[in-house]
Order: structure tokens, then C-alpha cells, then sequence
């Protein structure tokens, strides 16, 4: 009776983290939607959307009253980071391909390195830059991501640092956009292939054409997709914390340092 009850205990724990990775799987696929239906028509209502006039350009359909632009246009610094060996220990974390993920930046995995302040001062992050992962595999070139963590932090040599002009383009709304899946797939086509790895360039992504709605509208989407962010990364932290207490329950009552109760057992087991 006791193995029955703890085996259904141990399932009710698997099956809610089960749930939760349906959840997520339904919230990136409503992103996705979003992303399809905010980069072509704008923030407006599903059912409004036949009355938004659209033009047609290179890049795709896009609202009549958006530009198209070149990133050069609207990003005031393209820069290369440091080409410099990271170590355990270090005067400054140093953020590399790995910390760029879905959009964000994770700290996960840092690694440091000793610079004079006069030296890390050229490389130093601010709020609202944009990392661009510029050297990888094929799958992985281009991935970007928004600067957005406190302290100071440098970035190495395979990715590029895009700080833009804000009087033009919203940060947020133009990382969301370059992660967009048919903008990822006109990045790929524009790099440079090696034998194991992509390279863009610099002088590559500053031609790169993106469409360039109102701030007001950039800001409203960004917004939107920010919200399902959260959702999603709430939902994350809750399917881990799952997989943390299942892992110590099943320690737990495996070695009898917990024992369930005996009315329990008997309802259960």
C-alpha cells in the first residue's frame, strides 16, 4: 500500500509539470501567432485587420504607413567585443554566445576577465543595447538579444553590440523583431559560411532591411509580446521548481526520510 501511494504522489507531481510544459508550448505558439500578426498588420484587433492597408516590399507585406529602413539607418554603434580569454575569476563577467537565449540575456555559466577600467570602459553594456550573435553554427547565427541587467557587464568577440538611435526605433521592439522567425531566416541567408560555422558581419547587418513602424506602434507591440514573455517565463520558473521537488521528493521517500501519513496511505494505497 505504501509503494502505490508513493507511486501516485510521485505521478501528481510529474503530471503538473506535464501540464505546465503544455502550457508553454501553447504560449510560444500564441508568440509566434503574435509575431506573425503584430510584424504584418501592426497592433491592431484580429478583426480589424482588413482595414489596414498593406504595401508590399522586399522584406514582405507591412502596413502602408511603416518604412522599411536599413539597420545602419536607425543603429547609431556596431561594435565587435573584446577578443580576450575568459577566465573563472576576472575584474568583469564577460558575456559570450551561450548567455544570449530566447531574447534574453542569462548569466548562466559567466566567465570574467581583468581589465583596466580605461579598457573595459569602451566595452562596458548599457540598458537597452543589443547583442547580436555574429559567429556560430548555421542554426545559431544571428541570435540577439536585449542588454537589460544591472552591473557591468563586457561582451566578447563573436558578437556585436548594437546600441540604437531611440528617437527612431524602440529597443525592445527591434530585438523581438530581429528574433522573429522570417527575419532569423534572412539573417541566415545573408551570412557568410564556413566549414563548421556562419559569419555576419558588421558591414552586413548594417544593410540588413527592417520595417520601421511609429514609436508609438513599436512600443505597443513591444508591450504585447513582453507580456507573453512573462507568462512564458513564469511558467518556467514554476516547471523547475517541479522538477526540483520532485527530484528531492522522491529522495525523500525512497529513503524514508519522509514517510506519508498513514490515513493517506490507506485512501491511496
Amino acid at each position: 500500500p505504501e509503494q502505490r501511494a508513493i507511486a501516485h504522489v510521485l505521478r501528481a507531481v510529474q503530471e503538473a509539470r506535464e501540464a505546465t510544459e503544455r502550457v508553454i508550448a501553447a504560449l510560444r505558439d500564441l508568440k509566434r501567432s503574435l509575431m506573425r500578426h503584430l510584424f504584418t498588420y501592426g497592433p491592431v484587433p484580429v478583426d480589424a485587420v482588413d482595414q489596414v492597408a498593406l504595401q508590399d516590399t522586399p522584406i514582405g507585406p507591412i502596413p502602408d504607413h511603416w518604412r522599411v529602413v536599413r539597420l545602419g539607418e536607425v543603429v547609431t554603434t556596431f561594435q565587435y567585443g573584446l577578443s580576450v580569454r575568459a577566465e573563472r575569476e576576472g575584474t568583469y563577467p564577460m558575456l559570450r554566445m551561450n548567455n544570449l537565449e530566447d531574447g534574453r540575456v542569462t548569466t548562466s555559466h559567466l566567465k570574467y576577465v581583468s581589465l583596466s577600467s580605461t579598457e573595459a570602459t569602451k566595452f562596458l553594456l548599457r540598458p537597452g543595447d543589443l547583442l547580436f550573435n555574429r559567429t556560430n553554427s548555421r542554426d545559431l547565427v544571428g541570435k540577439t538579444a536585449l542588454f537589460d541587467l544591472d552591473g557591468k557587464y563586457v561582451f566578447a568577440s563573436y558578437l556585436i553590440r548594437m546600441s540604437v538611435d531611440r528617437s527612431n526605433i524602440e529597443p525592445r521592439f527591434l530585438n523581438f523583431l530581429l528574433n522573429y522567425a522570417p527575419a532569423q531566416q534572412r539573417l541566415k541567408s545573408i551570412a557568410t559560411r564556413g566549414v563548421s560555422q556562419a559569419n555576419i558581419s558588421a558591414s552586413k547587418l548594417k544593410i540588413f532591411a527592417v520595417p520601421l513602424p511609429p514609436l508609438s506602434e513599436q512600443r505597443a507591440i513591444a508591450r504585447i509580446l513582453q507580456t507573453v514573455d512573462r507568462k512564458i517565463e513564469a511558467e518556467e520558473a514554476r516547471k523547475e521548481a517541479l522538477m526540483d521537488f520532485f527530484k528531492s521528493l522522491l529522495h525523500d521517500l525512497m529513503t524514508a526520510r519522509r514517510r506519508l501519513p498513514r490515513d493517506f496511505i490507506a485512501k491511496f494505497g
